[in-house]
């Protein structure tokens, strides 16, 4: 846990200001960011929260160039778990937060933020970087807070964003980007509306297909290795409906288990290899599709509680709690069954995860696997870059979604 004592965002301006003209006016030019919209900063004075969508781990430096004032952004504690990382969110104002757990020590801070200093206090409504260029569904508790804070709300719509920082890879792929900035309502429509009303508003406000946007702002990205680690976000076949048999290789995505290969674009379209017809002309309809056919897949796969739904081998296993520093557990084969997550080592051992006391499940960076079982964090980390930690969440997803669906469901008579 980070205690008070120990640990307390702050701002300084002046680092803000080299920040600003340093780093942010650097990924300014690099990324060609511009915005139309950012005059909305000179109507609406702090104390305010600041919501932009969710693509990539440089968002909130790119926001914060047409930002003058310091903003704390609430970040993933995930990320300070190093001394280093610590000490330099700390710069920045980073206010930590446990994915999908309720934390009153973070409610506390942004209140402190907001009402004493009078400061700016950026949330990633979203709760994760988005994997197919579209709006996720936003964390209803983002409402409640916003409610409780009663201040000015503005949302940020990064354009252009997924494709030059993808989720899924490592490397950024400089292009054109656009944001823009929406006041959404001033502090009085914060306290009149419902937490209803106002998620209502939200999710209206930070609405984004980037394949809608590509559609009448082409771009053709620089470079080659466009697809690369790309399986992190497709990790099942379209024809054979493999899972994790997909693989990469520089602008091309193809299947070990039954050949069918694409190639990706510099426009991010889906192309013809030889006789390989592609099934989806983008990233964003072949993550629909993958939806829904994982979704039959692992339910169906429910129905033989004896049979691992998918395994994936030399994974390390960390324990530890919060932003505090993990630990080495066990390394061994991961295996998924309807009710549990088992490590299974080299020395025999089975180490087991229900999925029923599974919390906070969610994916850091591009494949660390994390999730709460009480109030101890297990990191799951792969040794291959095409090991896809979103299968496992999306699968632990759904499993949690089929016991819940069982439990409520009254027995027959």
């Amino acid at each position: 846990m980070i205690e008070k004592a120990r640990y307390k965002p702050r701002a300084p301006r002046w680092f803000n200001f080299l920040l600003r003209h340093t780093f942010s006016a650097f990924l300014k030019r690099w990324f060609r960011i511009r915005s139309a919209s950012a005059g909305v900063f000179s109507r609406v004075k702090p104390p305010y929260v600041l919501i932009p969508t969710h693509h990539g781990t440089l968002d909130p430096f790119m926001v914060s160039y047409f930002v003058r004032d310091p903003v704390y952004w609430v970040t993933s504690d995930g990320n300070m778990r190093s001394s280093t990382m610590k000490f330099l969110l700390g710069l920045v104002g980073s206010i930590p937060k446990s994915k999908s757990i309720p934390d009153m020590e973070t409610i506390g801070w942004i209140v402190e933020v907001i009402r004493k200093r009078g400061g700016v206090v950026g949330i990633f409504a979203e709760g994760q970087a988005s994997w197919d260029g579209h709006t996720q569904e936003i964390i209803p508790s983002t409402a409640k807070l916003i409610k409780l804070l009663k201040v000015p709300v503005i949302v940020a719509v990064l354009k252009g964003a997924y494709y030059t920082q993808p989720r899924w890879a490592w490397n950024k792929r400089p292009g054109d980007m656009e944001i823009e900035f929406k006041l959404v309502m001033d502090g009085a429509r914060a306290k009149a509306l419902s937490p209803e009303e106002i998620l209502a508003s939200l999710e209206s406000a930070m609405e984004y297909d980037e394949e809608e946007w590509r559609a009448n702002h082409p771009a053709r990205h620089r470079g080659s290795g466009r697809a690369k680690h790309l399986e992190l976000a497709l990790f099942m076949c379209p024809v054979c409906r493999q899972v994790g048999s997909m693989r990469s290789y520089i602008n091309r995505l193809y299947c070990r288990a039954c050949g069918h290969v694409v190639r990706l674009s510099r426009s991010y379209s889906f192309s013809a290899v030889g006789m390989s017809e592609p099934r989806f002309g983008s990233i964003r309809e072949w993550d629909a599709w993958q939806r829904g056919a994982f979704a039959e897949k692992v339910a169906a796969a429910t129905a033989k509680p004896l049979v691992p739904i998918f395994a994936d081998g030399g994974v390390l296993l960390l324990r530890g709690y919060r932003a505090n520093p993990l630990r080495r557990v066990r390394s061994g084969t991961m295996v998924l069954y309807h009710d549990r997550i088992e490590i299974a080592t080299l020395l025999g051992e089975r180490l087991s995860f229900p999925i029923a006391r599974i919390e906070g499940a969610g994916v850091l960076k591009q494949q660390l696997f994390e999730f709460y079982v009480g109030k101890t964090l297990y990191q799951f980390r792969f040794p291959r870059r095409f090991q896809s930690a979103r299968k496992w969440l999306d699968a632990v997803s759904l499993l949690k979604r089929i016991e819940e669906a069982a439990a409520a469901t009254p027995p027959a008579n």
